[in-house]
């Protein structure tokens, strides 16, 4: 059966930095505009499209290893309250074997045969202690137990959303891009000064 073209307002997805917001936030008097985005959906999109879309949306809010919690907020009507249920966790919008292995067809080489490792083998690099490997220099031993695929992979059809549900998500920061190397700028102190500068004036 042909599905209907999404139109606006289909659903209203929820983001900010980590942790979840109270569910009080979620009252039509207290909920920030400024954090909440009307994407244009299909069913069979999947929560890591949903956070490709949100980038799409608005680029400062991921990196592509960032990790994405998603979950669903419900009205009560006999309660009278919000009420929220985990959908997903740990949803990168870039799959990580994706990055690995653009990393072993750039650097992975073995000197002993001479092939480059397979992005699994890379992956796989990332729960190993070896801290000169490539993957650990970049951090990527902090994402292997966070990452879940599985979870990327969940459609908004197995949600089976009502009307009137929002989906809320929060972003964690890419955890490796602490570990990357800074670049130093120069003080004062260091700064190379013109010797010019110095040069008495002559007339």
């Amino acid at each position: 059966m042909a599905q209907r073209p999404p139109s606006p307002g289909d659903e209203v997805l929820c983001v900010k930095q980590a942790p979840f917001r109270p569910l009080d936030d979620f009252h039509s008097s207290n909920r920030a505009s400024r954090d909440e985005f009307k994407l244009h959906v299909w069913k069979t999109n999947t929560l890591r499209e949903v956070a490709q879309m949100l980038y799409d949306a608005d680029p400062s809010i991921s990196s592509p290893l960032a990790l994405h919690a998603f979950r669903r907020i419900s009205w009560n009507d006999r309660s009278r309250t919000y009420e929220a249920a985990s959908i997903g966790v740990g949803v990168t919008r870039v799959p990580f074997t994706s990055i690995s292995s653009l990393l072993s067809d750039i650097t992975d080489k073995d000197p002993g045969n001479g092939t480059t490792a397979t992005s699994e083998e890379t992956a796989d690099s990332t729960r190993e202690a070896d801290p000169t490997s490539p993957a650990a220099l970049l951090g990527w031993h902090t994402l292997s137990d966070e990452i879940d695929d599985t979870a990327a992979a969940i459609t908004l059809a197995q949600l089976d959303l009502a009307d009137g549900d929002l989906i809320d998500c929060v972003v964690k920061p890419d955890p490796s891009l602490a570990l990357a190397p800074k670049q130093s700028r120069p003080t004062d102190r260091n700064r190379r000064v013109s010797t010019d500068r110095y040069r008495p004036y002559r007339h």
